[in-house]
Formats: structure tokens, sequence, C-alpha cells
């Protein structure tokens, strides 16, 4: 880049700037008199609905130190960008602003005089330069401008099929797979044909070779039963008798018989008592105020999803969830249920019948993202999915379904949010989301609006577990899954 100035005082550390529309005035600059002359304080696009809506909110940042104008949140993919009207504004008045285009689809190369031409078009397919001349044509700056645009849609879930993973511990003489989470570690069970059992540990969902240990289980188990607390597992046996284990290996009656499990809260785990006039709630252990109360008709006793436990808005306490499953007259539900730490109540809105009755299916808090009203941003926000499970027909749901106001309404997702082809259909898989670091390789990102360079940032990925086919035949894979803009390299 060049700048040529007739100064004597030395330029100090600079950092970059990004500036709102309405924070010119605020901003204190720390440049040197001559520099001071050639500073851009503000760049942006002008608006243009037909290019895309909010053109004129897209964040630009300034960075005088490299001489590069650039948005770091890149335009949608398919924007076009080669007639593009700017705003910018200096610090001092200047002698002229050319911008110099060359390599453009669609406009020859030129010379544009900003200062002269305020409203003509630029075409920033190519190689822009802008070059400022201070008033008394002392010193010059260039900038290299670019307008970035998306070259895969951001707002994109992904399931690569090269992500696919062999499932821990699979076996074609499997029967029962079940994975679960154990404070921070993953253990799976596998129980096979021959009636043996094997227990496969792990750190992390992705971790390439899992420990296996055998198990001696003194019952025959219900493998889709098992559960995990922080400290302690629970399965249920053939006949509905209730084990725990602290580390999967030794197991010990609890002396209660249940007719399902639904899952862990805190410290206890939540299931259901089938009695002579009805089914009721139950939990072990039992806290000293709690008293068994009979389910609601609609409540799903059997075959609802995994529950998950998140924080929500409108309780104090942790609020559990369950969706789908087989009420006490054996009809698939489409409800979805939760529970406070106290009591269970239905969620969703009654009116709402977008969710299908389905049984067996996968349900996990995940992300995505929305456009902040009137600017050219998007807001993170946690939203509960819905994959795969039986419909009432019987057949596999192919369908994600998505709530972003805690399960209270649904909608079926559109082509972002799909379940590729490749996928087979499932029900019963383990869904978890890992954190993991990605990182930017040296070269391949742009300095950002803060002194240090970022390079690394937190990304969190799906993983499906087994799950099993319309055949009812275990699903010998672990699949793989991201939300594409959260793979980008973050805006600051």
């Amino acid at each position: 880049m060049l700048v040529m100035c007739v100064m004597i005082t030395t330029l100090p550390m600079l950092m970059s700037c990004n500036k709102d529309k309405d924070d010119d005035d605020s901003t204190v600059y720390s440049y040197s008199t001559s520099e001071q002359t050639t500073l851009i304080t503000a760049f942006g696009l002008q608006a243009d609905a037909d290019v895309l809506a909010s053109l004129d909110s897209v964040h630009f940042t300034i960075d005088y130190d490299n001489g590069l104008i650039y948005n770091a949140d890149s335009l949608p993919v398919g924007t076009d960008i080669s007639k593009l009207k700017v705003t910018v504004k200096f610090l001092n008045t200047v002698s002229s602003a050319v911008f110099k285009i060359t390599g453009a689809t669609e406009q020859a190369d030129t010379s544009i005089n900003y200062t002269t031409s305020m409203t003509q078009a630029l075409d920033f397919t190519g190689k822009t330069i802008l070059t400022v001349t201070s008033v008394d044509n002392s010193c010059v700056k260039d900038y290299e401008v670019k307008v970035l645009v998306h070259k895969v849609t951001p707002d994109t879930l992904i399931w690569d099929e090269s992500w696919r993973r062999d499932l821990p511990g699979y076996r074609h003489s499997a029967i029962g797979h079940k994975a679960v989470k154990q404070g921070d570690t993953y253990r799976i069970m596998n129980y096979n044909s021959a009636q043996e059992c094997y227990l496969f540990t792990a750190s992390a969902p992705n971790q390439p070779t899992w420990d296996k240990q055998w198990v001696n289980l003194p019952f025959i188990p219900q493998i889709p039963s098992l559960t995990a607390t922080d400290a302690a597992l629970y399965m249920l046996d053939a006949d509905g008798v209730l084990y725990t284990s602290a580390d999967g290996l030794s197991w010990n009656g609890c002396g209660v018989t249940w007719y399902s499990m639904l899952g862990a809260y805190n410290d206890c785990v939540l299931g259901i008592v089938r009695g002579d006039d009805g089914y009721y709630y139950d939990q072990y252990p039992r806290s000293e105020d709690f008293v068994a109360t009979r389910v609601d008709d609609s409540f799903p006793v059997s075959h609802s999803s995994d529950m998950i436990v998140t924080n929500n808005t409108w309780t104090v306490s942790q609020q559990a969830m369950i969706v789908g499953g087989l009420d006490s007259q054996g009809r698939a539900v489409s409800d979805v249920w939760g529970f406070d730490g106290s009591k269970w109540g239905k969620i969703n809105n009654v009116h709402s019948t977008v969710l299908p009755a389905l049984t067996d299916a996968t349900l996990f808090a995940y992300y995505t993202y929305k456009p902040v009203s009137g600017i050219r941003r998007y807001a993170l926000q946690e939203t509960w999915y819905v994959m795969g499970g039986k419909l009432a027909d019987g057949t596999l749901n192919g369908n994600i379904y998505l709530s972003s106001t805690q399960g209270i309404t649904w909608y079926k997702s559109d082509s972002t949010i799909v379940q590729p082809g490749f996928m087979p259909k499932f029900y019963g898989a383990q869904a978890f989301v890992n954190i993991e670091t990605l990182t930017a390789a040296s070269g391949n990102y742009l300095p950002r609006r803060i002194q240090s360079q970022v390079t690394s940032w937190e990304c969190p990925y799906i993983y499906l577990f087994g799950g099993y086919n319309d055949q009812d035949a275990l699903l010998p894979y672990v699949w793989r899954g991201v939300y594409n803009r959260m793979t980008n390299y973050p805006v600051y």
C-alpha cells in the first residue's frame, strides 16, 4: 500500500476502527497531524433495496495500519456487488479520494474521484483501491476496499457425509445401544444377542477411540432406559426394576419398579409407575415432600423423546422437556411436556398443529440465528430441534421441527435446515452438542475491530448417535452437524 507523507513525528501503534453512523463525534483518534489528513472515519454502502434490504446498515471495518476497508460480516450468497454506491467520511477535508477499479466483471478499468462523483456506482467484483490525498497534497494514503460476499449460505445446517464415523462399540450382534452423558464423561452401553454387555467411555463425543470394559449385569436390561445424572447411571431391567451404578460396571437394585423411564433431573431420575387405577409420576430418590400424583390422560407414559434440561425465562428452576410418546391409551401424541422440579405441565400451544404425533423422536437444544430488525446483523438464539422418530402410521419422520420460543410454538424447518438424503431416517437416536475450538490458518483471516488478532473461536457441533431404521435394526453411525454461520470467522 502507498503512503507518502511529509512528517517529522513518529506514528504510534494504531488500532483498527469500526464505526456506527451515530458515534462519529465521540471517537478520539491518536494519529499524528500528517496522518490525520488522509484518515477515513466511516465507510458504508448506500441503501438499495433492489440489491439487499438494509444495505446501508452493513458495518465496515477501517484498518489504517494495513490500508484495508472491508465488511467483516460477509453479505449473503449471490448479492450483486457490481453497482454499489458508497458513503465515505473523512476526519479532515481532502484534496481527492479516487477509486481505482481493475478486473471487475461489469465495469471497465477506471478511476473515479469520489469527491467530485459521490453518486456514481462502483463495481466491487474486481480490485478496488481508494487513494486519499490530503488537502495540501503533502500526504497520500491507499486503502484497498473489499465488499465480501459469502460463498456458501451461512444460515444452513451442515451434515457432511465425510464427517460420519462408526458407532463406538457397534457389532452386528448388537440388539441394544444407548449413549448418555454422565457429568463430563460420555458413556455407551452396548448389549448383544449373546446377552453380553460392554461399556464404552470417552471424554468427548468425537474421541476416536473409546475405552471398553465388559459389564457383568445381574439382570436383563432395557437398554433404551439408560439414563445418567452427574453422579450415577440408572437403568430398568426387563421387568421394570430400577437399578443404579456409579460407574456403569457395578449395578444395584433401587427397590422400585417402574413402567417406564422419563429422564434425569438434577440428582434424581423421573419415571412412571403403573398402578391398578392408572399411571403415576415417580422419582428416585424421592424428596421428603414428594407425593405421587396421577398422570394426565394425554401424558406420554412411554416412548417419548429423551428428556433434556435447560434454563428458561419464565421459571426460577431448570425446565425439563420431552416431546411426543404414547399416552395411557397407546395413542401417539404430538405434545411437549415440561417439568419444573415439582410438577409436569403441557408446554406447547394447544392450537399449534405443526408438530406431528411422534414416538422415540430425538430432542436437543441447539441454535439458529435471527436477523436484527433494520440492520444487517444476526443474533444468536437458542432453538429446540426435533428430529427422527416414528409417525403415528409407523413410518419414520424425515423432517426437522424447530422452536425458538422454548417449546411453546414450533415450525417446520425450511430448506436450509434439513436431514440430508444420505442420512437414513431413524428413531431412538441420542443427540449431544459439543463445543469445539476452530482455528483460522495464518493468512486466511482479516484483521478485526479489536487490538489483538483472534485466530481461534468456539463452535458447537451436533453429534447424533445410533438410532434404529424402519426395520428396527441398529444404525451403526455417528453423524456430525453444525450451523454453518458458526464456522465462519467471528465478527467482533
